[in-house]
């Protein structure tokens, strides 16, 4: 039975991971600016004028995500309604045969199984209390079409999607599950481009690899002050969509953000596969 009693956004709280910077960091602006309690989920924790607090995440251990229960519990022991936004990802760039057990880990524990087993935790606890819950994932274009030495980055982030659909479909009949939305934005004016330098640079010096030109090409297009792609977001048009799956009366399993998004869609959807690879390519 959900707990009645509050009106307008007293008592709606919010857990936003990936919070240091770009659209994490404006969500958290606009859930508070909204009335919503904001419970920032982060590898570096800090105290912020936009969270009312900030918990430490490791995304890549079952074990440490169970660990905050019991934070978590107290947080939504208070609340009437309560949104997950998985946001927190990075991009690790580079040839799929040159990636390393531990890239392919990390990546995969960042934007699949923390998240589903995050997303799990809160469930748990919301039904425990009697709290509609929503899930809202941000995931990449990316996850839809294939793109050069992006492989291990597309496929978590279609991995993503799946899960989050899954976990849907799995929890389809529970009363506390609201709804499961994914955002697919295309490029983006975040940190993104510099963490994903970061996370390319030890291929970049790797001595097996015979992609050293493509790295450094490619190293260009992420450096500091490079060109942006046409069309390139902002941080708070991701975040308005965020928000907008929260608050609608009748959320939608996808929501997409700039151009790019919109004509991979279109793509996938109506050219077959050997087209899709001459025009993609």
């Amino acid at each position: 039975m959900r707990k009645s009693g509050k009106v307008g956004n007293e008592g709606k709280l919010v857990l936003v991971t990936g919070v240091s910077s770009g659209i994490g960091n404006e969500a958290c602006k606009l859930f508070k600016h909204k009335g919503y309690r904001v419970i920032a989920l982060s590898q570096r924790p800090n105290d912020r004028d936009d969270i009312h607090r900030c918990i430490t995440l490791d995304l890549g251990s079952f074990e440490r995500i169970e660990a905050l229960s019991d934070i978590i519990e107290t947080e939504i022991a208070a609340a009437n309604r309560v949104v997950l936004v998985n946001n927190a990802g990075y991009g690790q760039f580079g040839a799929l045969r040159d990636l390393s057990e531990e890239m392919w880990l990390k990546q995969f524990s960042t934007h699949v199984f923390g998240p589903i087993k995050l997303a799990s935790v809160c469930l748990r606890l919301c039904e425990k209390h009697a709290v509609p819950m929503r899930v809202i994932a941000v995931s990449s274009v990316l996850s839809i079409v294939p793109q050069r030495w992006k492989g291990a980055y597309g496929a978590s982030k279609s991995a993503m999607n799946a899960a989050h659909d899954s976990f849907w479909f799995d929890e389809r009949e529970n009363q506390h599950l609201e709804s499961v939305s994914i955002i697919l934005p295309g490029p983006v004016a975040t940190q993104f481009r510099a963490n994903a330098l970061a996370a390319l640079d030890p291929l970049i010096n790797a001595e097996h690899t015979n992609k050293r030109a493509d790295y450094d090409s490619m190293a260009a297009v992420l450096a500091p002050g490079a060109r942006r792609k046409p069309f390139t977001a902002s941080a708070w048009n991701v975040a308005s969509r965020i928000f907008r799956a929260a608050e609608s009366s009748r959320p939608k399993p996808r929501y997409y953000v700039t151009p790019q998004t919109y004509i991979a869609v279109l793509i996938t959807r109506l050219l077959p596969h050997s087209l899709q690879r001459l025009v993609l390519r």
